[in-house]
């Protein structure tokens, strides 16, 4: 992998998706911060070491489930009905749309960000992701088309 840190990312997907710089890191930080909160740790910590910077940004914007408010309730629900990993994406795009990012902005966002993890550790991070199924549900299936700049991490 590139020295490409994650911040390089965030500026890259604000920059290819119209949105403000600042909604950008929210939006990744809180994916990653989702992804460490569900993930098996261990795994979780390893593909991180892969991605300089994540581990910083999951912490600047940590998931709260049930923090209040109607993305409050319904992260309890979720949580209640269909599984703790569902709660805390559910309070993820709660927290997400507080930025005013549409749920198309979100789901471009997101699956940029899942296409960029992949590339930095396949294998991993297929085993993290079939830990938490609701992750790729929400934020998106990576898909043929990449919103970044040659559908890889630093590209130009």
């Amino acid at each position: 992998m590139s020295d490409t840190t994650i911040q390089n990312f965030v500026d890259t997907i604000a920059t290819n998706a119209n949105v403000d710089p600042a909604a950008a890191e929210t939006a990744v930080g809180t994916i990653l911060s989702a992804i460490q909160q569900e993930g098996d740790a261990a795994k979780v910590t390893q593909l991180f070491n892969h991605l300089p910077g994540a581990t910083d940004l999951a912490q600047k914007h940590p998931v709260i489930v049930g923090s209040g408010g109607v993305g409050g309730a319904l992260s309890g629900l979720a949580g209640k009905f269909m599984g703790t990993d569902a709660g805390i994406i559910v309070a993820a795009l709660a927290q997400i749309q507080q930025t005013n990012l549409s749920l198309q902005q979100i789901q471009h966002i997101g699956t940029a960000l899942l296409s960029y993890i992949k590339e930095s550790n396949p294998t991993l991070a297929k085993e993290i992701f079939d830990a938490v199924p609701s992750l790729q549900k929400h934020f998106g299936q990576p898909s043929m088309t990449d919103p970044r700049p040659n559908g890889r991490p630093g590209a130009s």
